[in-house]
């Protein structure tokens, strides 16, 4: 989206909205989030409730743009911020709000990608910490610091990469690979990664503790990675520029990159607003 288009979307709180509901409701034909109905009453305040089950909602009810305290505008400035990779401080700055708000911000759009993408489910399911619930809300317990560190493959296919989660595996495993089954391993900033492993081109795995617990350097040669092409010449600098990685925003960070790279000659920006209209999933059903 350039520029000029951007600042028409933003020009005031009303148009903003416009274009965010453009993505909340098929032909602006409103429905009970809860039962589907289309029989609703309207409220003042913009909200609604269903004459079949009572459910009282607005616009943007369990929605993932619904988890933090931002306006249209700001979610919109926040999308363009992302997209630029404008670090989390800067955006705080940018959008006049704390850093705190700016980071619950960033995580919810994080949260949104990952719930698009193919292992969402068992990602949710796998890594303690992370969650999504009925009422449309999502959860990430900020006092999850340990736990395992989770593993990612590596597999590309054409112009499109999917790093898919290996449950069985941990950041300790690839250390047993290494010492006990000679894998080499390389690192990039806090990112440690393989040789190739089985179907897989590379393992991922946050390195943050591994070299200083078992004492090791994950410097090995002859690696069969071509890092002037794909997805490692899109991703090495990226990697480099990742700080305080714990085992429950691994998965953000690696499903961000992802998307990214599969949307790398597209324009993000409204798939980032439709990923943030969306309904929270359940993925506990």
């Amino acid at each position: 989206m350039d520029f000029q288009t951007f600042e028409n979307l933003i020009k005031n709180e009303n148009s903003a909205r416009k274009y965010l509901l453009q993505f909340c409701w098929k032909n602006h034909q409103r429905i009970c989030p809860k039962c589907r109905s289309r029989k609703l009453y309207t409220l003042q305040g913009g909200r609604r409730r269903c004459a079949r089950c009572a459910y009282t909602f607005h616009d943007f009810s369990q929605r993932f743009l619904n988890n933090g305290n931002l306006s249209p505008r700001q979610w919109l400035r926040l999308i363009k911020l992302f997209e630029l990779e404008v670090p989390t401080g800067r955006m705080a700055e940018q959008l006049g709000v704390t850093y705190n708000t700016a980071y619950k911000a960033v995580t919810t759009l994080r949260m949104a990608i990952l719930a698009h993408s193919l292992d969402a489910r068992l990602i949710i399911r796998s890594i303690e910490g992370l969650g999504f619930s009925k009422s449309g809300k999502f959860h990430l317990d900020m006092s999850t610091r340990g736990g395992r560190m989770p593993v990612f493959g590596i597999v590309e296919r054409g112009t499109h990469v999917f790093a898919d989660l290996i449950p069985e595996l941990d950041g300790d495993s690839i250390v047993h690979f290494k010492m006990n089954f000679h894998l080499k391993t390389a690192s990039l900033g806090k990112i440690i990664y393989t040789d190739r492993f089985k179907q897989y081109a590379a393992l991922l795995t946050g390195g943050s503790q591994l070299s200083s617990i078992y004492n090791i350097r994950h410097a090995d040669k002859g690696l069969h990675i071509d890092s002037s092409k794909g997805f490692w010449s899109f991703s090495k600098e990226w990697f480099r520029r990742l700080k305080g990685i714990s085992p429950r925003n691994f998965p953000l960070y690696i499903k961000e990159l992802e998307f990214r790279y599969n949307h790398k000659n597209e324009d993000i920006f409204p798939i980032l607003a439709e990923y943030l209209c969306a309904m929270v999933p359940d993925f506990e059903e």
